[in-house]
C-alpha cells in the first residue's frame, strides 16, 4: 500500500521524537525534550485510524508503532487517548496490546474500562468478541494471529506457525494442547531444544493443569516406560529419540505432537551439528509410529513449514500460518563511527532507511575492537545507567567467559540505590551453599545483575529464571541461550556486535547470522508485558565489513529463514563415496583421517535404518532423500548380516554409531575390563585404563567425542566422585576453585565431557556387555543410589535430589520408593525444604 505524503510526514516526525527522546536519555545530545504537539497528535490519530481499517501486516505495524509512541510520550490532558487506542488496537486484532493501555482492564471478566461513547464501546466489544475463546468456561482474549492459529488447529491435522518472537505463539499452543486433552484425552509430546526451555514449558503446562483443575495428568521431562497414560511429555530431541530405544511406540496414545523452535532443524547437513540430526530423526520416528490428531511445528520467522509437514508426515492437509507483524513495537538503535564523528541511528519496521544524527557527547563511547576491557565496560555501564534503575535489560555476550566478565564489571561500576532484601540474601546463600561461596554470580546479584549461560549449573539456572521472572534482577547477561526460546522478560536488549567469540577461530571470527540477530532483537518486549521493545547496538561498525555504509539500510531489518529437511543434498553430493562404503562394508572407523568425512554420519544412518526396518527400510530412506530400491536395501542387509556377529538389539541401542564399528567392539569385548560398580574403590583408575585402551583401538570413535584431547587421571577422579553422588559443592571445595573461571571450567567438564562425551563413548561397550546395564546412566546422572535416581527421573535437578535424599528421604527404604510416595513425602515435609529447592519441586505438588 502506497503511503500518502501526509502519512509519511506523520510517521517520520513521530519516529524522530522517539529517536531524540532516547538520545537525550542516553546523554548523547543536549537539547530540550521534544513534545508531541496537539497538531501532530490530531494528524497521528487520523493516520492511525486510517491504517487500522486495513488487515495487512504493514498497516498493523504502522498502527502499533505510532500508537506506542504517542502513548509513551502522552500528555496528562489527553484524556480520550486511552479510549481511542483501545478501539484501534482492538480493531486490528491486537486486543491484548490494548489491555496494556487500559489500566482499568478487568482480567476476571475480560472487559475494558467504560467508554464515553456507547457506539465506541459497542465497536470495541464486537472486535473483542470475534477474538475471544472459551475453554472449559474460561475466557481468553487473543490477537488475530492467535485466533487464526486456534481456528486452524481445529480444522487441520498439521499446522506450521511462523511469527516474531513476541507474537504469543507459545501461549496459544499450550492452551490448544490443554483443550485437546480436555476434549479427547490422550498424551501430549512437546519437543524443545534446551533444558532451560524444558523448565519453562513445564511451568506453563503445570499452571494450566491447575487452572483447569486437571488432576489426572502428569508432566514428564524424560521417558517413563512404566506408564504411558495421561502424560504430557516435554522433551529435548535427545530424550525423545532415546525413548525409541525402549519401544517402537514409547509415548502411548499421542493426541498432539508439538515441536517448538523448529528452525534448529536447518543445520541438519552440518556434520558438527548432531542435535539437528537427532531432532530430524525423532520427527521421522514419530511420523512412522504415530498418527496424532494434531501436529504443530513452530518457530520464529521461518518458511517452508507446509512442505516440511508433507515431506515428513505425508500430511496433505497441511496449513502454514505466518505473520511478520508483532503486537509489540520494535526499535533498534545503533552507534556508528564515521571518521572522527559518532552517529546515533534508529531503525524501525516502518522505515527501510535508518534515521541518524550526530552524537555530541561521545567521550565515553568505545567503538571498535573485540576485547572486553575497562573502556568498553565504562561505555556499557554508562548506557545501562542512563536507561534508568529498575529497567529490565538483557545484555548479549559472545561466550560464557565474557558473560561472567561483563556481569562482574557491571556490578563493580553500577551503583544500585535499593537495599538488598531478604529474598535476595537467601538466593545468594543458596548459591553459596550449593556451588561455591566465591562463585562470582553471588557478588553480581548484590547489584541485581546475573549471568545466564550453558555452564551455569541446572539448579542455579532454574532459580535464576524464577528470580528474573519475579523482577528480582534488572540486568541479565546472556549467551546464545537467549535465542533458544528462553523467555526472559526484558524491555531492552543490548549487544555490542554480532561476534560469538573474542578471537578468531581458524582464521575467522564466528558471528551471528542476520536471522539470529533478528531473533535476538525480538527478545526485547513481550506481549502483555511491554508496548515497546528496544534493542541497542553499541558498535554498528562491527557489522559493516566489505559493504559500504550506505548499502546497510536493511542492516537491522527482520529476516526469515527458509527451512529444508532431509538428507537428499548431502547424499547426492557424496553418493559415490557413500555407496562404496555401504556396498563394500567399509566401517567408519576405517575411513582415512585425511579424507572428507562429511558423509560418515549418513553411512551410520543408512545401516541403522536397514538393520532396524529391513524390508520397509527403503521407504524410510526414500522419505528423507536417500534413494535406494527395495532390492538394494535387501542386498545391503544381507551383506551386513553375513559379516556381523553382534546381536542387532545392541546396534539399535546405539543408533549413532556405525553398526560395523559396534560389531568390531563386540568381537573384541573380552579384551576390555569394564568396571561394573560405581562404588568400586579403584573406579577412577579402572576407567582411566579402559578409556586409554578404547582410544588406542578405536581412535576415530574416541576423536568423535574428545577430539585430540588426551584424558588424564584427574579427569577420572572427577568422574568417580560425580557418579558417587558427591555434591557439586564438595567437588568444588579445593582452593583451586576460589577462582570462578575454574568453577566454570569444571562445571563445563562435568556437563559436557563427563555426562555427554564420556557416556557416549562408553555406552556401546557396556550395552554389549549387558543390554540393561545402568552403569553408564549412573555416570550421566551423577547418581547411583536408587532413591536419588528416582528423584532425578522425576525431573528434580541432581543437586536438589542429593539434598532431599540426605534429608527427608534419609531413613526411607529403597523398596518403598514410588512416584506417589515421593510426592506425598515432599508435601508432608514441605515446610522443611528450602524455598529455592521448593520452586524446583513445584511440578510434583
Amino acid at each position: 500500500m502506497e503511503q500518502s505524503e501526509t502519512h509519511k510526514e506523520v510517521i517520520s516526525r513521530l519516529l524522530s521524537i522517539d529517536h531524540k527522546h532516547i538520545a537525550i536519555k542516553l546523554n548523547f545530545i543536549n537539547e530540550e525534550i521534544p513534545e508531541i504537539s496537539n497538531s501532530l497528535l490530531y494528524k497521528a490519530i487520523g493516520t492511525i485510524d486510517y491504517y487500522s481499517r486495513f488487515k495487512d501486516d504493514k498497516s498493523k505495524q504502522i498502527v502499533i508503532v505510532l500508537s506506542s509512541i504517542i502513548y509513551t510520550y502522552k500528555k496528562k490532558h489527553w484524556g480520550g487517548l486511552r479510549q481511542f487506542l483501545v478501539i484501534v488496537l482492538s480493531r486490528i486484532g491486537y486486543a491484548p496490546s490494548a489491555i496494556m493501555i487500559d489500566e482499568g482492564f478487568n482480567y476476571d471478566t475480560n472487559q475494558f474500562s467504560s467508554f464515553d461513547s456507547f457506539i465506541s464501546e459497542l465497536n470495541t466489544a464486537f472486535s473483542q468478541y470475534k477474538n475471544e475463546i472459551q475453554v472449559k468456561e474460561k475466557s481468553f482474549l487473543l490477537t488475530d494471529f492467535q485466533k487464526d492459529i486456534w481456528d486452524k488447529c481445529k480444522n487441520s491435522d498439521f499446522v506450521g506457525i511462523s511469527a516474531p518472537t513476541s507474537a504469543g505463539k507459545s501461549f496459544i499452543i499450550v492452551l490448544k494442547a490443554i483443550e485437546n486433552i480436555l476434549e479427547s484425552g490422550g498424551n501430549i509430546v512437546y519437543v524443545v531444544p534446551t533444558l532451560s526451555l524444558i523448565s519453562q514449558v513445564t511451568r506453563d503446562f503445570l499452571q494450566n493443569l491447575r487452572k483447569f483443575q486437571i488432576g489426572n495428568y502428569e508432566v514428564l521431562t524424560s521417558y517413563n516406560r512404566n506408564n504411558a497414560i495421561n502424560k504430557i511429555y516435554v522433551l529435548t530431541p535427545e530424550r525423545a529419540i532415546s525413548a525409541y530405544n525402549e519401544n517402537d511406540k514409547p509415548f502411548g496414545n499421542v493426541n498432539t505432537f508439538i515441536v517448538d523452535e523448529i528452525q534448529n532443524i536447518e543445520r541438519i547437513e552440518n556434520k558438527k551439528d548432531e542435535r539437528a540430526k537427532i531432532l530430524f530423526d525423532s520427527l521421522v520416528e514419530l511420523s512412522f509410529s504415530y498418527n496424532p490428531n494434531l501436529i504443530i511445528f513452530s518457530g520464529p520467522r521461518v518458511t517452508g513449514l507446509k512442505e516440511m509437514g508433507f515431506d515428513i508426515f505425508e500430511e496433505e492437509e497441511t496449513v502454514e500460518i505466518q505473520t511478520n507483524s508483532s503486537p509489540v513495537a520494535s526499535f533498534t538503535y545503533s552507534i556508528f563511527k564515521n571518521d572522527k564523528k559518532y552517529f546515533f541511528k534508529q531503525y524501525s519496521q516502518l522505515n527501510n532507511q535508518a534515521k541518524s544524527f550526530e552524537i555530541k557527547n561521545n567521550d565515553f563511547i568505545k567503538v571498535g575492537g573485540k576485547q572486553y576491557n575497562e573502556a568498553y565496560f565504562n561505555y556499557l555501564s554508562t548506557v545501562i545507567h542512563s536507561l534508568g534503575e529498575n529497567t529490565k535489560n538483557v545484555i548479549f555476550a559472545p561466550s560464557s567467559g565474557s558473560a561472567r566478565k561483563i556481569a562482574i564489571n557491571l556490578a563493580r561500576m553500577i551503583q544500585h540505590q535499593s537495599l538488598e532484601d531478604e529474598k535476595m540474601y537467601s538466593l545468594k546463600s543458596y548459591i553459596s551453599s550449593t556451588v561455591h561461596p566465591k562463585y562470582d554470580l553471588i557478588n553480581t546479584l548484590s547489584k541485581k545483575i546475573a549471568y545466564h549461560h550453558g555452564k551455569v549449573p541446572l539448579h542455579i539456572r532454574n532459580i535464576l529464571e524464577y528470580a528474573i521472572n519475579h523482577k528480582m534482577i534488572d540486568n541479565i547477561v546472556c549467551t546464545t541461550t537467549l535465542m533458544q526460546g528462553v523467555n526472559l522478560p526484558a524491555q531492552n536488549v543490548i549487544m555490542r556486535n554480532g561476534y560469538l567469540s573474542t578471537k578468531k577461530i581458524k582464521g575467522e571470527m564466528p558471528e551471528l547470522t542476520n536471522y539470529e540477530i533478528s531473533n535476538l532483537r525480538g527478545r526485547a518486549g513481550r506481549l502483555l508485558k511491554d508496548i515497546i521493545g528496544r534493542t541497542f547496538v553499541l558498535d554498528e561498525n562491527a557489522f559493516i565489513k566489505k559493504k559500504k555504509e550506505e548499502e546497510q539500510k536493511s542492516l537491522f531489518q527482520d529476516e526469515n529463514k527458509p527451512l529444508k529437511s532431509g538428507y537428499g543434498n548431502i547424499f547426492d553430493k557424496h553418493n559415490e563415496k557413500i555407496n562404496q562404503s555401504i556396498f563394500d562394508n567399509i566401517s567408519n572407523e576405517s575411513v582415512l583421517p585425511n579424507s572428507d568425512k562429511d558423509f560418515t554420519f549418513l553411512i551410520t544412518y543408512i545401516r541403522y535404518t536397514i538393520l532396524k526396518h529391513k524390508e520397509n527400510s527403503h521407504k524410510r530412506l526414500n522419505s528423507v532423500g536417500i534413494k535406494y530400491s527395495k532390492s538394494q536395501t535387501g542386498q545391503i542387509y544381507n551383506q551386513m548380516i553375513e559379516k556381523m556377529n553382534v546381536p542387532l538389539e545392541v546396534c539399535f541401542k546405539n543408533r549413532y554409531i556405525d553398526p560395523l564399528v559396534i560389531d568390531k567392539i563386540y568381537k573384541k569385548i573380552n579384551d576390555y575390563h569394564l568396571p561394573s560398580s560405581i562404588t568400586d574403590y579403584n573406579l577412577a583408575d579402572d576407567l582411566f585404563k579402559l578409556v586409554n585402551r578404547i582410544q588406542s583401538d578405536f581412535p576415530l570413535l574416541y576423536a568423535k567425542n574428545f577430539g585430540d584431547r588426551d584424558l588424564q587421571e584427574p579427569f577420572f577422579y572427577t568422574v568417580a566422585n560425580w557418579a558417587k553422588e558427591k555434591s557439586l559443592r564438595k567437588l568444588l571445595k579445593p582452593d583451586y576453585f576460589d577462582d570462578s573461571n575454574n568453577i566454570d571450567k569444571k562445571i563445563d567438564e562435568i556437563q559436557k565431557n563427563i555426562c555427554f562425551d564420556l557416556t557416549a563413548l562408553l555406552k556401546p561397550f557396556y550395552s554389549i556387555e549387558n543390554l540393561e546395564s545402568k552403569f553408564v546412566n549412573c555416570i550421566e546422572m551423577g547418581a547411583y543410589n536408587s532413591i536419588t535416581i528416582h528423584l532425578i527421573n522425576l525431573s528434580i535437578p541432581r543437586e536438589v535430589a542429593i539434598i532431599l535424599k540426605n534429608s527427608i528421604f534419609i531413613n526411607v527404604n529403597e523398596k518403598d520408593i514410588t512416584d506417589e510416595f515421593i510426592k506425598q513425602t515432599i508435601v508432608e515435609n514441605w515446610d522443611n525444604i528450602d524455598f529455592w529447592n521448593q520452586i524446583q519441586l513445584m511440578h510434583l505438588i
